[in-house]
């Protein structure tokens, strides 16, 4: 395949993600910061956006801890799938 071709597609992936986390994100910011709502309000919010995120990817259960955080950059995709 061609490495021009993979690395576009690659990068509309990415920045489609991008955009659904920072969707996410926002809508958590948003509820964390509603002077309207109480701290059991915000909480319920949040819980809202989690189990309309599950109900949209169809995941019940989420990733534990020891697998948040990690980096998986193009280069390290790139190499796992040798496209080096």
């Amino acid at each position: 395949m061609d490495r021009d071709f993979i690395e576009v597609v690659a990068s509309e992936m990415a920045a489609g993600i991008d955009a659904a986390v920072e969707c996410w994100m926002t809508q958590i910011e948003r509820a964390l910061e509603n002077t309207r709502l109480t701290t059991l309000g915000r909480l319920q919010a949040i819980q809202e956006i989690l189990a309309n995120y599950k109900r949209i990817t169809g995941k019940a259960y989420l990733v534990r801890e020891g697998t948040c955080g990690q980096k998986v950059g193009l280069k390290r995709l790139r190499s796992a799938n040798g496209l080096d």
